[in-house]
């Protein structure tokens, strides 16, 4: 039985459009394009050239994602926002049934990106720790540490940041004299219903000071 084809590699499904003509960025000259292709030389000048249109969306989830675009694939998988995207799906996977910490996980994780980029910390470490805060039984800590490890381990994402991540976890609201822990703390506050939390003027960063203003 012969191996299973992308239909979005399988030549058979390709539409008129999938094969075009695009002006070289060098010399102008025109250099025809499939859709599959990433680079090409230009016939006239030599120099290589990026396909225009190459969509690589598919490289994001695909497992055989390396074996039709090789090592654009893995760069492609190491983007923040492919990374971002992949843990907001497991934090939907893990807390399903659980709307209320979901509603909460994705509100902080989307405060701590805007607070995180502006305070200088890193955006992956704050959006994960909110994003995965709350995934253990019974609000206990450690557990919740060590299945959002196993988790960021699972999408790829660096070690220095899942230990970031795993660290703010497991403090809880411990303080830690750590700019990435306050994010995090903020963010929570920030996306809390209004009256389950502590008070909007008690924040860590200027940042969240200036959110809660905003109506």
């Amino acid at each position: 039985m012969s191996p299973v084809r992308c239909p979005g590699q399988d030549r058979r499904y390709w539409k008129p459009g999938d094969i075009f003509e695009e002006p070289c960025p060098h010399c102008g000259s025109l250099i025809e394009f499939w859709k599959d292709d990433v680079n090409l030389r230009c016939p006239h000048c030599r120099k290589l050239v990026t396909n225009p249109r190459f969509d690589p969306g598919c490289a994001a989830w695909c497992s055989y994602a390396s074996k039709c675009l090789g090592e654009v694939a893995t760069v492609y998988q190491r983007q923040p926002r492919v990374i971002r995207d992949k843990l907001e799906v497991e934090a939907r996977k893990n807390l399903f049934h659980q709307r209320e910490l979901l509603n909460l996980a994705l509100k902080a994780a989307s405060f701590a990106e805007k607070i995180a980029r502006e305070e200088g910390v890193q955006p992956l470490v704050a959006i994960a720790a909110c994003l995965f805060y709350d995934l253990g039984v019974g609000g206990e800590k450690a557990g919740t540490a060590a299945l959002a490890r196993e988790i960021m381990t699972k999408v790829g994402l660096e070690r220095d940041i899942i230990e970031q991540v795993v660290k703010i976890i497991a403090a809880g609201e411990t303080v830690l004299d750590d700019p990435a822990w306050q994010v995090v703390q903020d963010a929570r506050r920030l996306a809390r219903p209004a009256g389950a939390g502590p008070e909007k003027c008690s924040f860590y960063t200027a940042a969240a000071r200036r959110l809660a203003l905003q109506p």
